[in-house]
């Protein structure tokens, strides 16, 4: 209810629906022009929404690195602020309850956020010709898991701090390491394989290419499960802090 309440979260809703729509209608109008200097239209669903260089999902995928950091940023950090945290651990919800509500949140936010592809995706299986609906659907999955994964550790680092920029640049910056630590250690075998399994980059590329790779789902739930577990495991050394008091 926090999160629905927040004027932050839905300024950030209707700016991300924008420039869902402005990805689009780019596209949309490239392909436009195409036509109109008739040149034939070929590989019409890759151009929507798989190009790495215009494609709407691409685009989309990046849009995320920013906008998670600031819903999250005040979902834990923000009881700590208005002094309801020691409310919030000494009643008869566990640790675990709380955890998995503020992620419920996420998991209910992050759903209308992605209501602006799925729109998108409906309207080109109308419009477009022999649409390749497999790549559209599991790219918005990718997406989708992606979004959560980014959730959960925001979650975690807003659980880390009473000041909510803290939590926002701290989210920032683990998701910068978990996308570019595939480049560490490229000479060292084990080491290249380690970064590569830990590193998220490229992970939901693999859902908008069409392909729904088992690795990469056990990926999501782990990054997910591990940071949920963290976070609750904060909150029960706090909980103990504060009955020693």
């Amino acid at each position: 209810r926090q999160l629905f309440f927040s004027p932050i979260a839905w300024i950030l809703l209707v700016m991300f629906f924008v420039q869902c729509g402005i990805a689009f209608s780019e596209v949309i109008s490239m392909l436009l022009r195409l036509k109109a200097l008739g040149l034939g239209l070929n590989a019409v669903t890759n151009q929507i929404f798989q190009d790495p260089y215009g494609g709407v999902y691409p685009s989309i995928q990046g849009y995320l690195f920013i906008y998670i950091p600031l819903i999250t940023m005040g979902i834990m950090s923000r009881e700590k602020t208005a002094g309801t945290d020691k409310l919030l651990l000494s009643s008869p919800v566990s640790e675990v309850k709380i955890v998995l509500g503020k992620f419920l949140s996420m998991v209910f936010y992050g759903a209308i956020m992605l209501s602006a592809l799925l729109i998108q995706a409906l309207i080109c299986c109308v419009i477009v010709k022999d649409i390749d609906a497999g790549p559209v659907f599991s790219g918005l999955l990718g997406i989708y898991l992606l979004l959560l994964a980014y959730s959960a550790i925001g979650i975690f680092m807003s659980s880390l701090t009473r000041y909510q920029i803290i939590a926002a640049v701290g989210t920032i910056a683990a998701l910068f390491g978990l996308n570019y630590l595939t480049i560490v250690g490229q000479g060292i075998p084990v080491v290249r394989e380690i970064a590569f399994w830990v590193g998220i980059s490229g992970r939901a590329s693999t859902f908008i290419r069409g392909m729904i790779c088992s690795e990469d789902v056990i990926y999501f739930l782990s990054v997910i499960a591990l940071f949920l577990s963290l976070t609750v495991l904060k909150l029960q050394g706090e909980a103990i802090r504060n009955s020693r008091k």
